[in-house]
């Protein structure tokens, strides 16, 4: 055991949520400690370095509505951020269609009889259940889409996502990250395309995005040298593995890779780390029910099998939706067709295969070698590869990285938020954090 230092803050997490609070310590001349249990900073907004190729952990894009945030995002990213131009596809049943959907491609697409089922399906929902009460995510997509338009669009690639049925994913997941997107707006902007007025636009129809030309965790670099030239330590590669609470203070107890445990103490804490998790490693343990509240809840689990390609990218896409139900990829994207920063000297091809799924499930369990060979069959099954052209390839795993939305979380949420509302100094940030 390591002597105990201590710090004015602890920060609990080096991505986005983390490294931003830390940021705006800085601006208030405070100090501190950010522990991450990975070896570099960017959380799930990372950027993985490959032989030169630059992989994010999944495809991100930053559009924004709230104007601090935008500024803050370009006074760190700076002259690296670039405006990329937004291709993003769905594929179906063999067939692409552009998202946002245009209704020409979409009526070719699904063919005369399926379009008018979709139209008639939508007008059905508008007249049946315009007032029943919204369960359930099944029930939300429906009422704003049709049952048609919802089989085709949502359900697959949803349930692919989340492991459950549409009908168990709660409503205020639909509402949160659908917002403002209707039938009716994808008609609109299909004809009219998108309204001008930044506020008025619909976050999922942005034909453009902010995007840092070395990948998103770029942001997070750049925000990670600020902060440690403004007097915070950043310690990679180590994992808490207690909390303890005493005397109104937070002692911390954390494992780094080399094994040697270190010990921090705090007056104030920012936990941006799964919130269930944080909850489980207090002590002395929370009541029961806490506990219980605690173990259920549950995230989501990702992977991100990368490949380097000899040549040109197989598609132009930045990523496309896979709502083919013969396959398990759930997205593709091309980093290449972010920037072609993210290819060394411009070439060649760095494409991600995204899965999502439990540590317990099959494909979390598969050795690296054969998840690549599954992932390259299923890319084949799709023609999105047409022959090996595979120079490389390596497979990237994280936990807890969605939390799940299922009907019945509420309570158990609640519960949690009660409890630690009531811990002094305490503040819970981020996606994990927030269980948001």
């Amino acid at each position: 055991m390591n002597p105990e230092q201590e710090y004015e803050i602890c920060i609990l997490g080096a991505g986005p949520a983390g490294l931003s609070c830390a940021y705006e310590h800085t601006k208030r001349k405070r100090q501190g400690l950010i522990l991450d249990k990975n070896p570099i900073v960017g959380g799930l907004a990372r950027t993985e370095v490959y032989k030169g190729y630059r992989f994010d952990v999944g495809p991100h894009r930053f559009f924004t509505k709230n104007d601090e945030i935008d500024r803050l995002w370009h006074e760190i990213g700076g002259e690296e951020i670039i405006r990329v131009p937004r291709l993003t596809r769905i594929v179906y049943r063999g067939k692409f269609f552009d998202y946002p959907l245009k209704p020409f491609q979409a009526l070719f697409g699904l063919g005369l009889f399926t379009s008018f089922q979709a139209f008639f399906s939508y007008l059905i929902a508008q007249l049946s259940q315009r007032n029943k009460p919204l369960n359930s995510f099944e029930d939300w997509i429906t009422q704003k889409f049709g049952r048609k338009l919802y089989t085709i669009f949502f359900k697959t690639y949803t349930e692919k996502v989340w492991g459950i049925p549409c009908s168990q994913i709660g409503a205020e997941w639909a509402a949160q990250r659908i917002k403002g997107l209707s039938f009716t707006e994808i008609i609109r902007n299909a004809f009219f395309g998108q309204i001008k007025n930044k506020n008025k636009k619909v976050t999922s129809l942005v034909d453009e995005f902010s995007y840092p030309k070395h990948g998103s965790g770029r942001v997070y670099e750049k925000m990670r040298d600020h902060v440690e030239q403004h007097g915070f330590e950043i310690h990679t590669s180590e994992t808490v593995e207690q909390i303890f609470l005493q005397d109104g203070k937070y002692l911390i107890q954390a494992r780094r890779a080399d094994g040697s445990l270190h010990r921090y103490r705090c007056h104030a804490l920012f936990s941006s780390i799964p919130l269930t998790e944080f909850i489980l490693k207090l002590q002395p343990p929370p009541p029961s029910a806490v506990i219980e509240s605690a173990r259920s809840l549950y995230y989501r689990d990702h992977i991100t099998v990368n490949l380097i390609l000899e040549g040109p990218a197989p598609f132009p896409d930045n990523w496309i939706y896979i709502h083919s139900p013969e396959v398990r990829m759930a997205r593709v994207c091309e980093y290449g067709n972010f920037s072609k920063e993210m290819l060394p000297n411009g070439q060649g091809s760095a494409v991600s295969i995204e899965y999502f799924c439990f540590a317990s499930d099959d494909l979390w369990q598969m050795e690296d070698a054969t998840l690549i060979s599954f992932a390259v069959e299923e890319m084949k099954t799709l023609k999105l590869l047409t022959k090996n052209r595979v120079l490389d390839a390596f497979v990237v795993r994280e936990k807890d990285s969605y939390p799940a939305y299922y009907i019945g979380h509420r309570p158990h949420f609640e519960e949690l938020k009660k409890f630690v509302a009531q811990l002094p100094h305490l503040w819970m940030i981020g996606r994990g954090g927030m269980y948001k």
